[in-house]
Protein backbone atom coordinates (compact mmCIF):
# COMPACT_ATOMS: atom_id res chain seq x y z
CA UNK A 1 0.00 0.00 0.00
CA UNK A 2 1.15 3.54 -0.80
CA UNK A 3 0.26 5.99 1.96
CA UNK A 4 0.70 9.77 1.85
CA UNK A 5 0.97 11.38 5.28
CA UNK A 6 0.73 15.13 5.76
CA UNK A 7 1.38 17.36 8.73
CA UNK A 8 -0.33 20.72 8.27
CA UNK A 9 -0.52 21.62 11.98
CA UNK A 10 2.18 21.10 14.58
CA UNK A 11 -0.34 20.76 17.43
CA UNK A 12 0.63 21.13 21.10
CA UNK A 13 4.29 20.54 21.93
CA UNK A 14 5.08 19.61 18.31
CA UNK A 15 3.08 16.42 18.64
CA UNK A 16 1.84 16.42 15.03
CA UNK A 17 5.21 15.50 13.55
CA UNK A 18 5.79 12.91 16.29
CA UNK A 19 2.48 11.16 15.61
CA UNK A 20 3.17 11.16 11.87
CA UNK A 21 6.65 9.69 12.29
CA UNK A 22 5.46 6.93 14.61
CA UNK A 23 2.56 5.96 12.37
CA UNK A 24 4.83 5.96 9.33
CA UNK A 25 7.27 3.67 11.16
CA UNK A 26 4.45 1.32 12.16
CA UNK A 27 2.92 1.21 8.67
CA UNK A 28 6.33 0.51 7.15
CA UNK A 29 6.74 -2.39 9.58
CA UNK A 30 3.67 -3.89 7.89
CA UNK A 31 5.08 -3.38 4.39
CA UNK A 32 3.46 -0.05 3.45
CA UNK A 33 5.29 2.51 1.35
CA UNK A 34 4.89 5.90 3.05
CA UNK A 35 5.55 9.37 1.74
CA UNK A 36 5.72 12.22 4.23
CA UNK A 37 4.96 15.88 3.51
CA UNK A 38 5.18 18.54 6.20
CA UNK A 39 3.68 21.91 5.31
CA UNK A 40 5.16 24.86 7.26
CA UNK A 41 2.82 25.74 10.11
CA UNK A 42 1.63 29.14 8.90
CA UNK A 43 1.83 28.51 5.16
CA UNK A 44 -1.82 27.48 4.99
CA UNK A 45 -3.92 30.22 6.59
CA UNK A 46 -6.30 29.26 9.34
CA UNK A 47 -9.93 30.18 9.04
CA UNK A 48 -9.10 33.52 10.66
CA UNK A 49 -11.80 33.23 13.29
CA UNK A 50 -12.40 31.27 16.48
CA UNK A 51 -15.77 30.23 15.07
CA UNK A 52 -15.56 27.86 12.13
CA UNK A 53 -16.62 29.06 8.69
CA UNK A 54 -17.49 27.31 5.43
CA UNK A 55 -14.49 26.55 3.23
CA UNK A 56 -15.79 28.80 0.47
CA UNK A 57 -15.49 31.86 2.70
CA UNK A 58 -11.77 31.23 3.06
CA UNK A 59 -11.02 30.02 -0.45
CA UNK A 60 -9.50 33.34 -1.54
CA UNK A 61 -6.84 33.29 1.18
CA UNK A 62 -3.36 32.99 -0.27
CA UNK A 63 -1.18 29.98 0.44
CA UNK A 64 2.54 30.64 0.65
CA UNK A 65 4.39 29.68 -2.51
CA UNK A 66 6.58 27.09 -0.76
CA UNK A 67 3.49 25.28 0.51
CA UNK A 68 1.76 25.55 -2.86
CA UNK A 69 4.73 23.93 -4.58
CA UNK A 70 4.72 21.08 -2.07
CA UNK A 71 0.99 20.51 -2.45
CA UNK A 72 1.02 20.73 -6.25
CA UNK A 73 3.33 17.73 -6.60
CA UNK A 74 0.53 15.38 -5.48
CA UNK A 75 -2.20 16.62 -7.83
CA UNK A 76 -3.44 13.79 -10.10
CA UNK A 77 -1.31 11.25 -8.22
CA UNK A 78 -2.70 7.98 -6.83
CA UNK A 79 -2.31 6.64 -3.29
CA UNK A 80 -4.12 4.01 -1.27
CA UNK A 81 -4.78 6.53 1.50
CA UNK A 82 -3.93 10.02 2.75
CA UNK A 83 -3.68 10.88 6.46
CA UNK A 84 -3.37 14.25 8.19
CA UNK A 85 -3.88 15.31 11.82
CA UNK A 86 -6.48 17.99 12.68
CA UNK A 87 -6.04 18.82 9.03
CA UNK A 88 -6.31 22.14 7.23
CA UNK A 89 -6.32 20.39 3.85
CA UNK A 90 -10.09 19.91 3.36
CA UNK A 91 -10.57 23.70 3.08
CA UNK A 92 -8.12 24.11 0.20
CA UNK A 93 -9.76 24.92 -3.11
CA UNK A 94 -8.18 24.83 -6.57
CA UNK A 95 -8.49 27.50 -9.26
CA UNK A 96 -11.42 25.60 -10.80
CA UNK A 97 -13.25 25.68 -7.42
CA UNK A 98 -12.75 21.95 -6.82
CA UNK A 99 -11.36 20.76 -3.50
CA UNK A 100 -7.62 20.15 -3.51
CA UNK A 101 -8.05 16.69 -1.97
CA UNK A 102 -10.48 15.68 -4.71
CA UNK A 103 -7.61 16.13 -7.15
CA UNK A 104 -5.63 13.30 -5.55
CA UNK A 105 -6.83 9.77 -6.26
CA UNK A 106 -7.03 8.50 -2.69
CA UNK A 107 -9.39 8.37 0.30
CA UNK A 108 -8.58 11.08 2.84
CA UNK A 109 -8.47 10.28 6.57
CA UNK A 110 -8.60 13.28 8.89
CA UNK A 111 -7.20 12.08 12.22
CA UNK A 112 -8.99 14.33 14.72
CA UNK A 113 -7.28 14.34 18.09
CA UNK A 114 -9.65 16.52 20.11
CA UNK A 115 -13.38 17.22 20.04
CA UNK A 116 -14.86 17.56 16.52
CA UNK A 117 -16.59 20.79 17.57
CA UNK A 118 -13.24 22.50 16.89
CA UNK A 119 -13.18 21.16 13.33
CA UNK A 120 -16.59 22.20 12.07
CA UNK A 121 -15.05 24.04 9.10
CA UNK A 122 -13.07 21.10 7.78
CA UNK A 123 -15.76 18.53 8.59
CA UNK A 124 -18.25 20.64 6.64
CA UNK A 125 -16.22 20.31 3.43
CA UNK A 126 -17.98 17.81 1.19
CA UNK A 127 -15.04 15.93 -0.22
CA UNK A 128 -15.70 12.97 -2.48
CA UNK A 129 -13.77 10.45 -0.42
CA UNK A 130 -13.66 11.67 3.19
CA UNK A 131 -13.10 9.56 6.31
CA UNK A 132 -12.24 10.40 9.92
CA UNK A 133 -10.18 8.72 12.61
CA UNK A 134 -10.96 9.79 16.17
CA UNK A 135 -9.73 8.68 19.59
CA UNK A 136 -13.26 8.72 21.04
CA UNK A 137 -16.22 6.55 20.06
CA UNK A 138 -18.78 9.24 20.92
CA UNK A 139 -16.94 11.66 18.65
CA UNK A 140 -17.21 9.14 15.81
CA UNK A 141 -20.97 8.86 16.26
CA UNK A 142 -21.27 12.64 16.44
CA UNK A 143 -19.39 13.02 13.15
CA UNK A 144 -21.48 10.37 11.41
CA UNK A 145 -24.71 12.04 12.57
CA UNK A 146 -23.94 15.69 11.84
CA UNK A 147 -21.63 15.33 8.82
CA UNK A 148 -23.34 12.55 6.81
CA UNK A 149 -21.26 13.22 3.68
CA UNK A 150 -18.25 11.81 5.53
CA UNK A 151 -18.18 8.17 4.50
CA UNK A 152 -17.27 6.81 7.93
CA UNK A 153 -15.59 7.64 11.23
CA UNK A 154 -13.46 5.07 13.03
CA UNK A 155 -12.14 5.02 16.57
CA UNK A 156 -8.34 4.67 16.61
CA UNK A 157 -6.39 5.19 19.81
CA UNK A 158 -2.92 6.67 19.67
CA UNK A 159 0.08 4.72 20.90
CA UNK A 160 2.95 5.34 23.29
CA UNK A 161 6.68 4.86 23.40
CA UNK A 162 8.59 2.87 26.01
CA UNK A 163 11.74 4.70 27.18
CA UNK A 164 11.92 3.68 30.85
CA UNK A 165 15.01 1.63 31.69
CA UNK A 166 15.52 2.29 35.41
CA UNK A 167 14.30 0.34 38.43
CA UNK A 168 10.73 1.36 39.29
CA UNK A 169 11.78 1.74 42.94
CA UNK A 170 14.15 4.55 41.91
CA UNK A 171 11.39 6.71 40.45
CA UNK A 172 10.70 10.13 41.93
CA UNK A 173 8.03 9.78 44.60
CA UNK A 174 5.72 12.40 43.20
CA UNK A 175 2.62 12.90 41.08
CA UNK A 176 3.28 14.30 37.63
CA UNK A 177 0.77 16.33 35.64
CA UNK A 178 1.49 17.14 31.99
CA UNK A 179 -0.68 19.49 29.98
CA UNK A 180 -1.49 23.09 29.24
CA UNK A 181 -3.27 25.30 31.76
CA UNK A 182 -5.34 28.43 31.35
CA UNK A 183 -7.20 30.05 34.21
CA UNK A 184 -10.84 28.95 33.86
CA UNK A 185 -12.00 32.41 34.95
CA UNK A 186 -10.68 33.79 31.67
CA UNK A 187 -13.20 31.69 29.74
CA UNK A 188 -16.03 32.43 32.15
CA UNK A 189 -15.49 36.17 31.64
CA UNK A 190 -15.85 35.64 27.88
CA UNK A 191 -19.05 33.65 28.43
CA UNK A 192 -20.56 36.30 30.67
CA UNK A 193 -19.87 38.96 28.03
CA UNK A 194 -21.86 37.08 25.36
CA UNK A 195 -25.42 37.88 24.34
CA UNK A 196 -28.24 36.81 26.65
CA UNK A 197 -29.22 33.67 24.73
CA UNK A 198 -25.65 32.51 24.12
CA UNK A 199 -24.65 33.20 27.73
CA UNK A 200 -27.66 31.34 29.15
CA UNK A 201 -27.14 28.39 26.81
CA UNK A 202 -23.49 28.02 27.81
CA UNK A 203 -24.15 28.45 31.55
CA UNK A 204 -26.87 25.78 31.31
CA UNK A 205 -24.48 23.43 29.50
CA UNK A 206 -21.84 23.92 32.19
CA UNK A 207 -24.37 23.27 34.95
CA UNK A 208 -25.59 20.03 33.32
CA UNK A 209 -22.08 18.71 32.71
CA UNK A 210 -20.88 19.47 36.23
CA UNK A 211 -23.87 17.63 37.70
CA UNK A 212 -23.36 14.50 35.59
CA UNK A 213 -19.84 13.11 35.16
CA UNK A 214 -21.04 10.83 32.32
CA UNK A 215 -22.55 13.65 30.25
CA UNK A 216 -20.67 14.57 27.09
CA UNK A 217 -20.56 18.13 25.82
CA UNK A 218 -22.58 17.17 22.73
CA UNK A 219 -25.35 15.78 24.95
CA UNK A 220 -25.44 18.86 27.18
CA UNK A 221 -27.46 20.83 24.63
CA UNK A 222 -30.51 19.83 22.61
CA UNK A 223 -30.87 22.84 20.36
CA UNK A 224 -30.40 22.63 16.61
CA UNK A 225 -28.37 23.16 14.54
CA UNK A 226 -26.24 21.41 17.15
CA UNK A 227 -22.97 21.19 15.20
CA UNK A 228 -22.96 24.92 14.51
CA UNK A 229 -23.92 25.81 18.07
CA UNK A 230 -21.33 23.53 19.68
CA UNK A 231 -18.67 25.15 17.55
CA UNK A 232 -19.95 28.56 18.59
CA UNK A 233 -20.07 27.50 22.25
CA UNK A 234 -16.50 26.13 22.33
CA UNK A 235 -15.89 28.23 25.47
CA UNK A 236 -17.83 25.62 27.45
CA UNK A 237 -15.28 22.94 26.60
CA UNK A 238 -12.35 25.23 27.33
CA UNK A 239 -13.82 26.34 30.64
CA UNK A 240 -14.64 22.87 31.95
CA UNK A 241 -11.38 21.33 30.77
CA UNK A 242 -9.35 23.92 32.70
CA UNK A 243 -11.75 24.04 35.65
CA UNK A 244 -11.37 20.30 36.22
CA UNK A 245 -7.60 20.43 35.76
CA UNK A 246 -7.37 23.16 38.37
CA UNK A 247 -9.73 21.30 40.69
CA UNK A 248 -7.61 18.13 40.52
CA UNK A 249 -4.32 19.96 41.06
CA UNK A 250 -5.81 22.14 43.82
CA UNK A 251 -6.96 19.01 45.65
CA UNK A 252 -3.55 17.37 45.47
CA UNK A 253 -1.64 20.57 46.27
CA UNK A 254 -3.83 21.56 49.22
CA UNK A 255 -3.50 18.10 50.77
CA UNK A 256 0.28 18.09 50.69
CA UNK A 257 0.97 15.64 47.87
CA UNK A 258 4.30 16.18 46.06
CA UNK A 259 3.45 17.54 42.61
CA UNK A 260 5.52 18.02 39.49
CA UNK A 261 3.82 19.94 36.67
CA UNK A 262 4.99 20.37 33.09
CA UNK A 263 3.09 22.43 30.55
CA UNK A 264 2.43 25.88 29.17
CA UNK A 265 1.18 28.68 31.47
CA UNK A 266 1.37 26.82 34.77
CA UNK A 267 3.57 29.63 36.09
CA UNK A 268 0.30 31.57 36.38
CA UNK A 269 -1.26 28.92 38.59
CA UNK A 270 -2.14 30.50 41.94
CA UNK A 271 -0.55 27.71 44.01
CA UNK A 272 2.66 27.43 41.99
CA UNK A 273 4.73 28.76 44.92
CA UNK A 274 3.64 26.08 47.40
CA UNK A 275 6.56 23.99 48.68
CA UNK A 276 5.04 20.72 47.44
CA UNK A 277 4.45 22.07 43.90
CA UNK A 278 7.28 22.05 41.37
CA UNK A 279 6.73 23.66 37.95
CA UNK A 280 9.14 22.59 35.21
CA UNK A 281 9.55 23.91 31.69
CA UNK A 282 7.38 22.38 28.96
CA UNK A 283 9.12 19.87 26.71
CA UNK A 284 8.50 18.68 23.16
CA UNK A 285 6.16 15.73 22.85
CA UNK A 286 8.91 13.25 22.03
CA UNK A 287 10.73 14.26 25.22
CA UNK A 288 7.62 13.93 27.37
CA UNK A 289 8.05 10.17 27.74
CA UNK A 290 11.36 10.72 29.55
CA UNK A 291 9.65 13.07 32.02
CA UNK A 292 6.78 10.61 32.53
CA UNK A 293 9.21 7.75 33.13
CA UNK A 294 10.83 9.64 36.03
CA UNK A 295 7.70 9.86 38.20
CA UNK A 296 5.88 7.24 40.23
CA UNK A 297 2.39 8.54 39.37
CA UNK A 298 0.93 10.39 36.37
CA UNK A 299 -2.29 12.34 36.94
CA UNK A 300 -4.68 12.78 34.03
CA UNK A 301 -7.79 14.91 33.57
CA UNK A 302 -9.59 14.50 30.26
CA UNK A 303 -13.29 15.04 30.95
CA UNK A 304 -14.50 15.10 27.35
CA UNK A 305 -13.20 11.71 26.30
CA UNK A 306 -16.26 9.83 27.52
CA UNK A 307 -15.67 6.93 25.12
CA UNK A 308 -11.93 7.25 24.68
CA UNK A 309 -8.59 7.51 26.43
CA UNK A 310 -6.03 10.29 26.24
CA UNK A 311 -2.64 9.16 24.90
CA UNK A 312 -0.87 10.29 28.09
CA UNK A 313 -2.52 7.35 29.87
CA UNK A 314 -0.85 4.92 27.48
CA UNK A 315 2.42 6.82 27.97
CA UNK A 316 2.27 6.11 31.69
CA UNK A 317 1.42 2.44 31.13
CA UNK A 318 4.35 2.13 28.71
CA UNK A 319 6.85 3.61 31.16
CA UNK A 320 5.95 1.92 34.44
CA UNK A 321 4.30 5.06 35.79
CA UNK A 322 0.87 4.38 37.27
CA UNK A 323 -1.90 6.63 35.97
CA UNK A 324 -4.75 8.12 37.94
CA UNK A 325 -7.48 9.45 35.67
CA UNK A 326 -11.02 10.77 35.91
CA UNK A 327 -13.53 7.98 35.98
CA UNK A 328 -16.30 7.16 33.52
CA UNK A 329 -18.04 3.91 32.54
CA UNK A 330 -15.92 3.40 29.43
CA UNK A 331 -12.62 3.74 31.25
CA UNK A 332 -13.84 1.63 34.16
CA UNK A 333 -14.33 -1.12 31.59
CA UNK A 334 -11.13 -0.95 29.55
CA UNK A 335 -8.71 0.34 32.22
CA UNK A 336 -9.87 -1.80 35.11
CA UNK A 337 -6.83 -2.94 37.15
CA UNK A 338 -4.35 -1.07 34.91
CA UNK A 339 -5.09 2.51 36.00
CA UNK A 340 -6.51 4.16 39.09
CA UNK A 341 -9.73 6.09 38.54
CA UNK A 342 -11.04 8.91 40.70
CA UNK A 343 -14.20 10.99 40.93
CA UNK A 344 -13.37 14.65 40.28
CA UNK A 345 -16.08 15.78 42.70
CA UNK A 346 -14.86 13.59 45.58
CA UNK A 347 -11.84 15.10 47.36
CA UNK A 348 -11.50 12.14 49.73
CA UNK A 349 -11.47 9.71 46.81
CA UNK A 350 -8.75 11.64 44.97
CA UNK A 351 -6.59 11.83 48.08
CA UNK A 352 -7.07 8.17 49.02
CA UNK A 353 -6.13 7.02 45.49
CA UNK A 354 -3.08 9.30 45.38
CA UNK A 355 -1.89 8.16 48.81
CA UNK A 356 -2.24 4.48 47.92
CA UNK A 357 -0.24 4.84 44.70
CA UNK A 358 2.55 6.76 46.42
CA UNK A 359 2.82 4.69 49.60
CA UNK A 360 1.50 1.15 49.05
CA UNK A 361 4.50 -0.42 47.29
CA UNK A 362 2.97 -3.84 46.65
CA UNK A 363 -0.21 -2.33 45.18
CA UNK A 364 1.84 0.04 43.03
CA UNK A 365 4.17 -2.66 41.70
CA UNK A 366 1.29 -4.98 40.80
CA UNK A 367 -0.46 -2.22 38.87
CA UNK A 368 2.77 -1.27 37.09
CA UNK A 369 3.15 -4.86 35.90
CA UNK A 370 -0.47 -5.25 34.74
CA UNK A 371 -0.47 -1.87 32.98
CA UNK A 372 2.76 -2.53 31.13
CA UNK A 373 1.56 -5.94 29.96
CA UNK A 374 -1.64 -4.31 28.70
CA UNK A 375 0.41 -1.66 26.90
CA UNK A 376 2.52 -4.29 25.14
CA UNK A 377 -0.61 -6.16 24.10
CA UNK A 378 -2.75 -3.30 22.82
CA UNK A 379 -1.17 0.16 22.82
CA UNK A 380 2.17 0.10 21.01
CA UNK A 381 2.56 2.08 17.81
CA UNK A 382 2.61 -1.21 15.88
CA UNK A 383 -0.85 -1.91 17.32
CA UNK A 384 -1.97 1.48 16.01
CA UNK A 385 -0.52 0.75 12.56
CA UNK A 386 -2.27 -2.60 12.42
CA UNK A 387 -5.66 -1.06 13.24
CA UNK A 388 -5.20 1.68 10.64
CA UNK A 389 -4.35 -0.85 7.91
CA UNK A 390 -7.43 -2.90 8.76
CA UNK A 391 -9.61 0.14 8.14
CA UNK A 392 -7.81 0.89 4.87
CA UNK A 393 -8.41 -2.68 3.70
CA UNK A 394 -12.08 -2.60 4.71
CA UNK A 395 -12.88 0.20 2.25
Amino acid sequence: MRILIFVTRQLCYNSGRYFAEKIIEALQNYGCQCEFCEIPEYSIPSAGTEIAQPASINSDKIIERSAEDLLQRYVNKKFDAIIDFNSKLPRLIMDDDSYYLDNIDAPFYNFILDHPLYHHTTLSCRLNNYYVFSVDGNHCEYIKKYYPWIKDAYQINLGAEHVCTSDINKKEKNILFMGTFRKPDVYMKHILRCGIREKNDMLSMIDRIMNNEELSIEDSINIEPKAELLNKYYLVEMYIRNYYRKKLIDTLADNGFPLKIAGEWWEKYDKSCKKNVKIIKPVSFEKSFEIIAQSRVLADSSPFFKMGVHDRIYAGMANNTVVMTDSNKYRMNILDNVAEMYSINDVDDICAKADKLLNDTAYYENMVYRAHEEYKKNYTWNNVGERIIKHFLSE
